[in-house]
């Protein structure tokens, strides 16, 4: 009964969506659930999944005689290339050649018979539009986006589509920090990527990726702000054991890193993660990230409820005491 009452309230205003939607046809069902004709077919609309309700569409003022979708997010006419709903800049690339390649994580790339082409759409105040980078010394016949950061080609290996000098044949991607071929090592983020001075025989990478060591020296990424990512180097002894404790914790023999910074106080043998947080303490001190916590109670430091951390008298929150109302 109950059912049959939703249905009958809810079909006239899904009879009334469909009726007003401003969406036709899709173009091409196969390559893509983006591009429509409008109900006249005098236009196309780009409406992700078909979702114009909740996710909006948008004319594209193309050529519908000549349009083809080349996939979910590359489109053409006889006139231009269109990423998404917007055009690329008419007569940047050669419409004659220009086609797409199938594959993961290719769907934002375009080729012509010169050159390989990143799509990205920007976003801002005052409008949206397409944006294309050259990815320069591409060979557009070899070219493979990998992962959303790394391609190649038959002789190049490109981070961020841009070129990067390194050995072809021994380049392998470690993590999203460090990558080495057969003559380097490779600290990359963002858009920073460069040569270390490491050991090759021994350098390694722990489990959470943040950090890497060889037999003199501890590597860990900070991260002061996008633009200012860092990677400290600590010095080690050969000898000197290490622990990573957490995604952010390390310990190098006797002493107790937050990423790059020394928390001196501590006592290596009592260190204790509070809930695989930020926080670290021993009996007598607790630190959140680099910082020492002045007024929390070491001994009954940790987690008070579900939700919380803190100690006796009452919890913490970034490393500050929570004032209780």
């Amino acid at each position: 009964m109950m059912k049959t009452l939703i249905k009958v309230f809810f079909a006239p205003l899904l009879w009334l969506a469909h009726a007003c939607s401003p969406l036709g046809e899709p173009v091409d069902v196969e390559k893509s659930d983006n591009h429509y004709y409008n109900n006249e077919k005098s236009d196309i609309r780009y409406s992700p999944m078909g979702n114009w309700f909740e996710l909006g569409n948008s004319p594209m003022n193309a050529d519908v005689e000549s349009f083809e979708v080349l996939n979910r997010f590359i489109s053409r006419d006889r006139n231009q290339v269109y990423f998404m709903e917007n055009p690329v800049e008419a007569g940047k690339v050669d419409l004659e050649s220009f086609h797409i390649k199938k594959g993961d994580f290719m769907e934002h790339i375009g080729f012509d018979k010169k050159y390989v082409y990143a799509f990205e759409k920007v976003y801002s105040t005052e409008k949206t539009f397409a944006k294309f980078e050259k990815i320069e010394h591409a060979d557009p016949k070899t070219y493979v986006r990998l992962n959303w950061d790394w391609g190649k080609d038959k002789q190049n290996h490109f981070y961020k589509n841009a070129l990067i000098d390194v050995d072809y044949a021994s380049f392998k991607n470690i993590n999203d920090y460090f990558s080495k071929d057969i003559n380097r090592v490779y600290f990359h983020y963002y858009e920073n990527f460069e040569s270390i001075k490491a050991d090759l025989n021994s350098f390694e990478v722990f489990d959470e990726g943040n950090f890497a060591a060889d037999s003199s020296k501890v590597f860990s990424v900070t991260y002061p702000s996008q633009d200012e990512t860092k990677l400290v180097t600590i010095p080690r002894n050969p000898n000197e054991e290490i622990s990573q404790l957490s995604y952010a914790f390390i310990q190098i023999g006797e002493r107790v890193f937050y990423r790059g910074t020394q928390l001196k106080d501590l006592d290596y043998r009592e260190v204790e993660i509070i809930e695989n947080s930020s926080y670290i303490k021993d009996k007598h001190f607790v630190y959140y990230k680099d910082s020492l916590v002045q007024d929390a109670d070491a001994t009954t430091f940790g987690k008070i409820s579900k939700w919380e951390i803190g100690d006796k008298n009452g919890a913490f929150r970034e490393g500050k005491r929570i004032e209780e109302k």
